[in-house]
């Protein structure tokens, strides 16, 4: 029974490292585009994001008067207002957007890389780990240098970075599921 059972364990590794393997592809394909066309992703990340803050501004402008006796319809309405007005100005100026979307892009590499780092503690025993290690580092990096060059980053920077860091966390993932296949032949 226990023969069975670390087979079992054997093929579900196989199964996880497969999947894991194709999010580091995923990954290191996603990181190349945007490397490829940084200008690119990063104006419709903007142009999009813009029409999604009107939208949902739009809507909670139009709540918010229909539940005027609520108390707190005029913080509904501001806040409606401020993301349609917000959502109006990155959309129709996306360069301006761009900076601010800049700003947010490194916050999030930041805590990403954060993240990262206590996965990679949290797994520090597996094969493979230091992929994840110098990933989270690197990520970290990534997002203080890209918050450091604002505003004068320019519309290159943001997608050329996070690039490089989705190409570095492809790698880790792949790095460690080839790992644990090897571990678990």
């Amino acid at each position: 029974m226990a023969q069975n059972s670390t087979r079992s364990d054997h093929s579900l590794v196989r199964l996880m490292s497969g999947k894991i393997i194709a999010l580091g592809i995923a990954l290191v394909i996603c990181g190349i585009i945007a490397i490829a066309s940084p200008a690119i992703s990063t104006m419709a990340v903007t142009l999009f994001l813009g029409l999604i803050l009107a939208v949902a501004g739009a809507f909670k402008v139009v709540q918010s008067f229909m539940v005027k006796e609520w108390s707190g319809f005029v913080w509904q309405l501001l806040v409606g207002m401020i993301e349609l007005l917000g959502g109006i100005l990155v959309y129709f100026n996306p360069m301006k957007g761009a900076i601010a979307i800049t700003l947010v892009i490194a916050l999030v590499l930041m805590a990403e890389g954060l993240a990262q780092l206590g996965l990679a503690i949290k797994m520090r025993a597996q094969s493979g780990v230091g992929w994840m290690f110098l990933s989270s580092i690197i990520t970290i990096v990534v997002g203080v240098a890209l918050a450091m060059r604002l505003p004068y980053g320019g519309i290159y920077a943001p997608g050329t970075l996070v690039g490089v860091s989705l190409l570095f966390a492809g790698w880790a993932y792949i790095a460690i599921a080839l790992a644990a296949r090897k571990a678990a032949a």
